[in-house]
């Protein structure tokens, strides 16, 4: 068919658009001020350090809290842009797994990890789906060890009716153009201790200002346009793009979050709450859907966790299923961290990914949950689950 479907898409209004140009060309100011107020009342934090990129927010987090020459511990499956922090914060690395049925820390790996010897530990939410940041904190909490909340990827998720990016002492937000609620670019530090607030207070004042961003709302204009599936297929035929893959991005000088990118987010937090509401209706429905089809597993949230879905997730139980590009049903990341070359000089000797994360590589599957999807859409998806069509009208209950 000639209509293809982006594998992620976060909403921007018109109005976002038309701030983050004024932002871009000087004409609007303070909107860094109002976006740090948003998320200090949304997640509780005590303060809020706008950077660049979601990178630069963990580089930063990582300096702060490890000390010279330190290790973290980090998830084996997980985005390559931690592989990009550890190398900007110049970081030793240790791997422990995850559960393949929920993408969530595997505790006795993680219990293995502290014991052979770390000084923080990451937690990191795939694709809108909650890990057991309590579980992992308990058992860093017994050695005094302090965990660093990766919620890039949150989408809006929720444990135990909190949100996601309020678990932590250091938190770290995204709001690239794949995350659920975007700026064009940048990212937060959320801090919910009097001694990170004052941390972030003095490195406000120390973060040197980029571009002004015009190129990112220009690209968001654009792909608001080219999103559209009767036209998506045009930049995904261009390979320099590589969208829909995984990419290294060495990592650059952490920068404060440009004008442009606060201008935009000032309003695109406030079409969130609907955004989500609207994904999981969509994740519903494609539930429904695999419900009778062949060899398909979704990932099941944990105990208390609602997710975002960012991406809906599923293991492929047979091995033998292919990506479908035209409808966004892509594979998971093509690697563990483990077999980044990139983290080689920094991976711990003998640190290698468990079992768990090797099925994720070998096995998982993540299909979109955006505005975009219709009901071609949804037939496409039908036929190639090998399950029943689903009618896109009604409501679907969520499981």
């Amino acid at each position: 068919m000639w209509r293809r479907y982006p594998p992620v898409l976060s909403p921007v209004s018109n109005r976002a658009l038309i701030d983050g140009i004024g932002a871009a060309s000087g004409f609007r100011r303070g909107s860094d001020a109002a976006v740090a107020a948003i998320l200090r009342r949304r997640y509780g934090a005590l303060d809020v350090l706008l950077t660049d990129s979601g990178t630069s927010a963990l580089i930063l987090s990582l300096r702060k809290i490890l000390p010279p020459d330190g290790t973290v511990a980090y998830p084996a499956y997980a985005c390559i842009d931690l592989t990009a922090a550890a190398i900007g914060a110049g970081a030793h690395v240790r791997l422990y797994d995850l559960d393949p049925a929920t993408m969530s820390p595997d505790l006795d790996s993680v219990r293995a990890a502290i014991r052979r010897g770390v000084d923080a530990i990451v937690v990191a939410h795939l694709y809108g789906y909650p890990a057991d940041f309590a579980g992992v904190r308990k058992l860093a909490d017994e050695e005094g060890i302090p965990v660093i909340e990766d919620a890039a990827q949150s989408a809006g998720g929720t444990l135990s009716g909190a949100p996601l990016g309020s678990l932590g002492d250091v938190s770290i937000l995204s709001f690239g153009r794949g995350k659920g609620t975007t700026g064009g670019s940048g990212g937060a530090v959320l801090v919910g201790t009097a001694a990170f607030a004052e941390w972030t207070r003095s490195t406000k004042a120390d973060l040197k200002a980029g571009s002004r961003g015009a190129f990112a709302v220009l690209t968001l204009a654009a792909q608001r346009v080219l999103s559209h599936p009767s036209l998506y297929r045009l930049p995904s035929s261009i390979p320099g793009l590589r969208l829909g893959e995984m990419v290294y991005r060495a990592p650059s000088v952490p920068l404060a979050m440009s004008a442009a990118s606060a201008g935009v987010l000032r309003w695109t937090l406030g079409l969130e709450e609907r955004e989500i509401a609207d994904r999981r209706a969509r994740a519903g429905k494609v539930l429904s859907q695999m419900h009778n089809a062949p060899n398909i597993v979704p990932v099941r949230p944990i105990i208390g966790g609602e997710p975002g879905f960012l991406r809906l997730a599923f293991l492929d139980s047979d091995g033998a299923r292919h990506p479908a590009p035209d409808l966004g049903a892509l594979r998971g990341y093509p690697m563990t961290l483990e077999e980044h070359p990139q983290l080689q000089a920094l991976l711990l000797p003998g640190e290698r990914a468990g079992k768990g994360s090797r099925l994720l590589r070998d096995r998982l599957f993540t299909v979109p949950t955006h505005s975009r999807l219709d009901q071609t859409f949804f037939a496409g998806l039908a036929e190639w689950l090998g399950g029943e069509r689903l009618e896109l009208q009604g409501s679907v209950a969520f499981p």
